[in-house]
């Protein structure tokens, strides 16, 4: 998937304990995961914390939802690219992603492919 000389560093959000390791599993043969979170809250704390090469979220999470916590990324970590993945690719959530500056939006149900191939391009050039 990631295929930079070196191996880009993933943080994961997602509310879902078996999402999670299921999206580790995907990207895990090419990029190392550095964390996994479980709420946007927690997210944040760990992308300070571990600098990340791409975050890969859920949009809806407790405590704080993927958008907020994109718009938050997006304001203080702005060289860290994410990823949203969601059960629900409505138009609206979509518009709502590219606006707040993601990378991709994925559906969860296409997640294989459609999620290894916009963490490639989302990571091409990281260092």
């Amino acid at each position: 998937m990631c295929k930079s000389p070196v191996r880009p560093r993933i943080l994961i959000a997602d509310d879902h304990a078996c999402m999670l390791s299921t999206i580790a599993r995907l990207v895990g043969d090419d990029c190392d995961v550095i964390g996994t979170v479980a709420d946007g809250e927690e997210l944040l704390r760990e992308a300070h914390r571990l600098n990340p090469d791409l975050i890969i979220l859920d949009i809806f999470m407790p405590v704080l939802d993927g958008f907020a916590a994109g718009r938050r990324i997006k304001a203080e970590l702005p060289q860290i690219p994410f990823i949203y993945i969601t059960l629900d690719p409505d138009p609206a959530l979509i518009a709502e992603a590219t606006r707040i500056g993601a990378s991709a939006l994925v559906a969860k149900e296409s997640a294989a492919k459609l999620l290894i191939d916009a963490a490639r391009r989302a990571t091409e050039g990281a260092s």
